[in-house]
């Protein structure tokens, strides 16, 4: 009774409320959207690139000139290879070019200014207009569909930053959160046995239909799970993102909770880009709120597969425009169709999203995206290029380049979230240089563990 009243009454008003209007018009939307044919699909992307592409020309300083510059005509654009045209935007564009991005007819009130999770290290300002926001949370709720859950179930969120919910131990927070979202948080920037165990008992009080989670702390909680005989929570899927989702971790996952994963591919820019669905025969893309592409594809050595890095041009965003927008991630698309029907292109899989598990000189373990929460997105003034080495179980090493060298203050925040979260016996080497070179894959990593855990590299 309560979740068909969550389902039909208080979801409806709150988001409304929470300025994520028509977010129950967009979600049937989709709902149908999905299993139009391929070329329906591709159709409804073409028509809302042309209208992104005047609007942009016609309204922001920086397309302007870009359009101008490169003989690219929006008026005329009819296919989609036409994009290729155009120069890849790159964060450090961004960064630089901030006020010319952003639309000329969008009001101060009418856009909001968000960062980017900082996993290449560093902190990237843009804007989104509001009213995207309903379409693009409304595209969240279809993946989790995808996996059972519906509106008015509790959910799961293990999730590796503290402060992303400050609040949520208010009394009019929880209170709300009930009538909701009915999200059962575990804030996993550190964890150990008695949190976890913690956590698993409100599981078991709540029983969430779904987890959403980053792929090394739900690994680490099914770990746990597995080692202390728990069962009974019911789920009916988990939903992975945030990191690359590894075999090994994918089979754990399952085997503790009793349901299948489903690896997500996201990002704070654009929103949700791509999940697999019930068949997990690869990733489908959004594509009626997303473009996206491959550039530079290479093959792929001893396969005959090529990837590329995903550029993505986000089709709702109209406050700032992300055209062919260069995501720092590396994919295979695939051709194949899914046996669910669905008619949306797909991604075969995302490679080079690696971020790694730490360990406490105690034993405990650091998910490195909380580092890149606290010591990036939390630091007291700007840095440039970070990466974080852990050498020894109680040494890490700061490499960060000189574009700008960190400040005093900086620094000693820095030290002192280390101390916090791996305790004093930590220590800490600063390598000042001049460029953090790629991974041969092409990828920058912002952690990189070189010692094992639990005894082995697991």
């Amino acid at each position: 009774m309560l979740k068909t009243v969550i389902k039909n009454i208080s979801f409806p008003v709150l988001a409304y409320r929470d300025g994520l209007r028509g977010i129950m018009h967009d979600m049937k939307e989709l709902d149908e959207s999905q299993f139009w044919p391929p070329e329906r699909i591709h159709n409804i992307q073409k028509a809302r690139l042309k209208f992104l592409l005047i609007h942009a020309y016609e309204n922001t300083d920086f397309y302007k000139k870009r359009f101008d510059e490169s003989g690219f005509n929006p008026y005329t654009f009819r296919h989609t290879d036409e994009l290729a045209a155009l120069p890849i935007l790159t964060k450090d564009q961004i960064r630089e070019n901030l006020p010319a991005l952003v639309a000329r007819n969008f009001r101060k009130d009418q856009i909001h200014i968000s960062e980017t999770g900082g996993t290449s290290g560093v902190k990237m300002r843009f804007y989104r207009d509001n009213a995207c926001l309903a379409k693009k949370e409304a595209a969240i709720n279809r993946f989790g569909k995808w996996t059972g859950w519906g509106i008015g179930e509790y959910m799961g969120l293990v999730w590796p930053a503290h402060q992303d919910f400050m609040s949520s131990h208010r009394l009019k927070a929880r209170i709300k959160n009930e009538f909701y979202k009915r999200l059962v948080i575990f804030p996993a920037a550190l964890i150990d046995d008695r949190m976890c165990e913690d956590y698993m008992r409100k599981l078991m009080r709540k029983k969430p239909t779904m987890i959403l989670a980053f792929s090394s702390p739900i690994h680490e909680l099914a770990r746990y799970v597995e080692k202390s005989g728990l069962a009974g929570i019911g789920l009916k899927g988990i939903i992975s993102t945030g990191e690359p989702l590894y075999d090994h971790q994918r089979d754990l996952v399952s085997r503790a909770f009793g349901c299948k994963v489903f690896d997500s591919y996201r990002s704070r820019e654009v929103g949700p880009m791509a999940q697999e669905c019930e068949f997990h025969n690869g990733m489908h893309i959004n594509a009626e709120h997303l473009h996206i592409e491959l550039h530079n594809k290479k093959q792929i050595t001893g396969s005959s597969e090529s990837m590329g890095e995903v550029i993505v041009t986000d089709l709702l965003n109209y406050g700032m425009p992300f055209i062919r927008y260069n995501m720092s991630d590396m994919a295979v698309m695939s051709d194949r169709s899914c046996p669910c029907g669905r008619g949306l292109p797909m991604i075969d899989k995302v490679m080079g999203r690696a971020l790694d598990v730490f360990v406490t000189p105690d034993g405990k373990l650091v998910s490195t995206i909380a580092l890149v929460m606290y010591l990036v997105n939390g630091a007291p003034g700007l840095i440039g290029q970070m990466q974080i080495l852990q050498d020894a179980v109680d040494h890490l090493t700061f490499r960060m380049t000189r574009d700008p060298l960190p400040a005093k203050e900086v620094m000693d925040h820095q030290k002192k979230i280390v101390a916090k979260i791996f305790g004093d016996r930590m220590r800490i080497t600063y390598d000042f240089v001049d460029k953090i070179p790629k991974e041969p894959s092409g990828k920058y990593h912002f952690a990189k563990r070189m010692i094992p855990i639990h005894g082995k590299d697991d």
